[in-house]
């Protein structure tokens, strides 16, 4: 009884998370700067992962949850920090390079 009820689980956190991949794929292709691909990106593609790795639980295999489990974990520590990288850089491309808050310039007015 125990092993229909995780196939089952296993089964819609899958399709979950191939459903919140296309929406973030489709996100991408669609919007139109990098500013917004990332956005649409970040939020579909994190809850995408840790769905598609909590699906292994329907394996009952300590070894591959165990792997997933720690696929989540860096997974929710790398994402925001890559994110971050990414916006960063094409801001910077973009010669859209603000002076910080406590600039001489700021002061002034």
């Amino acid at each position: 009884m125990i092993s229909v009820v995780l196939d089952v689980l296993g089964g819609v956190l899958l399709i979950t998370g191939l459903v919140l991949f296309t929406i973030s794929v489709y996100g991408v292709l669609r919007l139109p700067d990098t500013n917004s691909q990332l956005h649409a990106q970040g939020l579909a593609t994190g809850p995408g992962v840790i769905a598609v790795l909590a699906s292994s639980i329907a394996t009952e295999s300590a070894t591959i949850i165990t792997f997933a489990v720690l696929g989540i974990v860096f997974m929710v520590l790398s994402s925001p920090s890559s994110g971050h990288a990414i916006a960063k850089s094409v801001r910077r491309r973009s010669g859209d390079v603000r002076p910080p808050d406590d600039s001489p310039e700021e002061s002034e007015r």
